[in-house]
């Protein structure tokens, strides 16, 4: 147990200090451009100056469709790593992201391009009619899915999203650890940027609405 909290306690700190030095280019940019500044006061939100192209993988959604690199594309996707047995963050975290997404639905601009997903890191207890049960409890629109343990990997590698499932063959309360992130892939199937706790629906739902509007403003 020693060493598997210890793995997870370094892979935390990659990932602590790859959202520091994107918190870092933030700031500096925020002299040179002001209108960022507006992303900053709360620190919720890193946005990455490179947004990072994802690159192929599958997983399943609660549906048992295919969910893959085309189902990204076109749509500002909130991910979130968990798995349904999960006693806090997991439900805490879910239910911050659906009034959220309310907050977004409520926006000018809507909700029709956005969607959220959660990817359960524990296939062994996480099968697409638990998922299904399980997402749609925080809302409707939610989506969840799985994988093998490949195919949960090559996702999670490419956002540097933290994980480690102590299974043991036999038990069914075995512990699995995971980041608190919420990474946020653009319509381009970019990594764009990324939420840490403490995470907040109004914060959330402002800052997107932000970011956002900077993105549609390039694209004029």
């Amino acid at each position: 147990m020693q060493q598997i909290s210890l793995k997870f306690s370094i892979m935390m700190t990659t990932v602590a200090l790859a959202a520091m030095l994107a918190g870092v280019w933030l700031a500096a940019s925020d002299r040179e451009n002001d209108s960022r500044a507006m992303l900053l006061p709360d620190r919720v939100m890193t946005l990455f100056p490179d947004p990072k192209p994802l690159t192929a993988f599958a997983l399943t959604d609660h549906q048992n469709r295919v969910f893959d690199l085309s189902r990204l594309k076109g749509k500002w996707s909130f991910l979130f790593f968990g798995f349904t047995h999960c006693p806090d963050i997991c439900p805490t975290t879910l239910a911050i992201l659906a009034r959220a997404r309310d907050n977004i639905a409520k926006s000018t601009a809507g909700a029709e391009d956005v969607q959220f997903v959660f990817i359960s890191v524990d296939p062994n207890r996480d099968t697409a009619g638990k998922l299904s049960q399980y997402v749609t409890y925080f809302h409707t629109t939610f989506l969840g899915m799985t994988g093998n343990d490949a195919q949960i990997g090559n996702l999670a590698g490419q956002l540097g999203a933290a994980y480690q499932v102590a299974f043991t063959p036999g038990m069914e309360n075995y512990p699995v650890y995971h980041t608190a992130t919420v990474f946020l892939v653009d319509p381009r199937a970019r990594y764009h940027a990324m939420f840490t706790p403490p995470l907040d629906a109004e914060t959330i739902s402002r800052r997107f609405k932000v970011l956002r509007e900077l993105e549609g403003a390039k694209a004029k």
